[in-house]
């Protein structure tokens, strides 16, 4: 009884401290930072480069249901989700793509401000990287 005790006590703490660091849903994994922080949600796009022309990849099938799932993880586990699987899946299944750019959009509330802010991350993964083992 004491350890379910001694859990609920620390479990807050430990699950601000994901939601801080790497971008964690706060709404997610029973903790307590949802009623201080609206839900993550992150958009995600993805452009391929081929021959040196970056533009934006028309998915269609499985390739767009594994980007939206992706899109799900990323916004539960924030920066705990892996991208470059999904790079390796989009550039596998076109052997012309040079390299995949998925951008990841945040939205999250400044404090400072108190207004809703978009933060942008990019991951760059190259053929070259395919090959040798690791993703810029």
């Amino acid at each position: 009884m004491a350890s379910i005790v001694a859990f609920v006590l620390v479990w807050p703490i430990a699950q601000a401290a994901l939601v801080a660091r790497f971008g964690v849903d706060p709404w997610e994994f029973f903790g307590w930072s949802m009623y201080a922080l609206p839900a993550a949600r992150v958009q995600v796009r993805v452009d391929v480069e081929r021959a040196g022309q970056i533009q934006p990849l028309r998915a269609m099938g499985e390739a767009r249901r594994r980007i939206r799932t992706y899109a799900r993880r990323r916004s539960a586990l924030g920066a705990l989700a892996q991208w470059d699987a999904l790079a390796r899946e989009i550039m596998a299944a076109d052997p012309a793509i040079d390299a995949v750019v998925i951008v990841t959009r945040r939205i999250a509330l400044d404090r400072a401000t108190s207004r809703l802010v978009a933060h942008d991350e990019r991951h760059r993964y190259e053929r070259a990287a395919a090959v040798g083992g690791a993703g810029a």
